[in-house]
């Protein structure tokens, strides 16, 4: 079953929430070592390129399929013979 367009919204704005969740999260912390705010850290910053991985993934599927439905191009219509302006034969 295809997914609808509210559902790739969706998919694509997750990773960019959870991103900020966990970044809210590391600032809010009091307590904890360095290392686990590295952690944190670290996982926002995966979260966070997961999410511009799947904008980038569905920005190139909108432009492959707006690509490929697009109306071939319209050649320009042939010249009549003698049109060409070319020297006149008798």
């Amino acid at each position: 079953m295809p997914m609808t367009r509210s559902q790739l919204g969706l998919v694509v704005t997750l990773p960019w929430l959870a991103a900020g969740v966990v970044l809210l999260a590391m600032t809010r912390i009091q307590g904890e070592t360095r290392q686990a705010q590295l952690g944190l850290f670290g996982s926002a910053a995966i979260c966070f390129s997961i999410g511009c991985l799947a904008r980038t993934s569905l920005g190139l599927h909108d432009l492959t399929q707006d690509h490929s439905t697009a109306p071939p191009p319209v050649a320009p219509p042939a010249a009549p013979p003698g049109a060409s302006g070319g020297a006149r034969q008798p």
